[in-house]
């Protein structure tokens, strides 16, 4: 009998409980009582408050006559400060539980609040893997955004404001207990916002299909997440408020998420991380600005995941040589940002040379960058932005 090797190594695969569908936002009063909630705070921010969706979830509230704290001053790249201001409420309103209401700045800060109401210490001590000792309270997330997937995610992102970067806290402590995903939300969303959000899902998908992480489940989310948004992102641009089409794009950060979450991401996102905490600019803006370039870079190290990549996008690679097969795909992602008016590059973020070495030292440190096809040196990262800016 011949034995052969195993065709799938051993993998793992973690995610909430989530409801998926338009008109669904209605479903939190069902999981409040669930969960026996009796003292939620509600973080988040002063848009949503606005646009109507918090309101919702305080009505949900009132109807079963629970009372709750608010917490609303989260800013678009959530703060170590906000962390300690939103957890020093949780703590004197004597919370026990958590809804965040918005995109991932307000579930990221949610999860650090979470982190913090319940673990001694600064938020920048959690940073890295599986660092968290005591649990955090029960969370329920309101997605508003097709982008973050924080909802479902083992990561929350934090500005170190004292040195200007964005620390990772990865942990399955993270993972919320149920996310209730209705893409009607997305109808308040900006369309420059429903462009940069719907980009970053787009990067989560193809740093997690090419993730030394990834495995056939993880794939089977990321492929499908890439395919749904360079069908639908163009038309949504267009047509920003079609239920439909809102409809897949939320659809498509879902799987996205539950690909990364799992899997982990790649020097887009390390990279990211970086420039967004040193500058203070938005997330998505960051990752969509760099994915073209980072393929470019990594292509040799992961020929074969990026070329099934365009396949799934049904391109014909047969006969070509790996320079032009490289070529298809970064052209695929440049036509994909023309057609939805995505101008910005690393040449407007203007940085300066001091910044530049600052910023690639923080990238090499960050873990998003372990699970890179390769791993970069400080040099490399730093002659990769030059190149590029």
């Amino acid at each position: 009998m011949i034995k052969k090797e195993s065709m799938y190594k051993i993998s793992k695969f973690v995610a909430p409980e989530f409801i998926f569908g338009t008109d669904s936002i209605n479903y939190v009063k069902r999981y409040i009582k669930n969960f026996s909630l009796t003292s939620p705070v509600v973080i988040t921010d002063s848009g949503l408050l606005k646009a109507g969706w918090a309101r919702t979830i305080f009505k949900q509230l009132e109807e079963l006559d629970i009372r709750y704290c608010i917490y609303d001053r989260v800013s678009e790249n959530p703060k170590d400060y906000e962390v300690e201001e939103a957890s020093k409420i949780i703590r004197s309103c004597n919370c026990d539980s958590i809804i965040a209401v918005g995109g991932g700045s307000v579930i990221d800060l949610a999860k650090a609040a979470g982190i913090m109401s319940t673990n001694p210490g600064s938020i920048r001590d959690y940073e890295g893997i599986d660092r968290i000792p005591h649990p955090m309270p029960p969370m329920i997330c309101v997605p508003t955004t097709c982008g973050s997937s924080a909802d479902v995610s083992q990561f929350a992102i934090i500005t170190n404001t004292e040195e200007r970067y964005k620390i990772a806290i990865v942990s399955k402590s993270l993972v919320p207990d149920i996310s209730i995903i209705d893409p009607k939300t997305l109808t308040t969303l900006p369309r420059e916002l429903l462009i940069s959000t719907s980009l970053d899902a787009l990067t989560h998908a193809f740093e997690s299909y090419v993730s030394l992480g990834s495995s056939p489940i993880t794939d089977m989310f990321s492929l499908k997440a890439i395919r749904l948004i360079f069908e639908t992102l163009p038309k949504a641009a267009k047509d920003p408020e079609n239920i439909n089409y809102l409809e897949d794009l939320m659809l498509a950060s879902l799987m996205a998420g539950l690909a990364f979450s799992n899997t982990s991401l790649g020097m887009v996102h390390a990279i990211a991380h970086s420039i967004g905490g040193y500058k203070d600019i938005r997330h998505g803006t960051c990752n969509a600005i760099l994915l073209d370039s980072v393929i470019n870079f990594n292509y040799a190290y992961a020929v074969y995941r990026y070329d099934k990549i365009s396949e799934s996008l049904g391109y014909d690679l047969k006969g070509l040589d790996e320079m032009s097969r490289k070529e298809i795909l970064i052209e695929v992602i440049k036509d994909l940002k023309r057609k939805v008016d995505f101008k910005i590059t690393l040449k407007d973020l203007h940085l300066k040379r001091e910044e530049i070495d600052i910023i690639s030292r923080h990238a090499i440190n960050d873990p998003c960058m372990l699970t890179n096809p390769v791993m970069p040196t400080f040099e490399e990262v730093k002659e990769f932005i030059e190149r590029n800016v």
